[in-house]
């Protein structure tokens, strides 16, 4: 029996509880994706998580905070 295939925001979402943090560019690489801010806030929304979002580099960085 084949295992269904998670989500990107279910991925996305994994990732960011397991503490480590999130670029676009490793997102890309990581899982695909191209529309990461779209998913941040997906799951800001709808899955009521705190993230928090780091731009003092040209590109923003997301992390979970618990």
């Amino acid at each position: 029996m084949a295992r269904k295939k998670k989500s990107k925001i279910e991925r996305v979402r994994t990732y960011l509880l397991s503490g480590k943090k999130l670029t676009p560019k490793s997102a890309l690489t990581r899982f695909g994706t191209m529309r990461l801010a779209a998913i941040i806030h997906v799951l800001r929304t709808s899955f009521n998580m705190n993230i928090n979002t780091d731009t003092s580099k040209k590109y923003a960085t997301y992390s979970f905070i618990s």
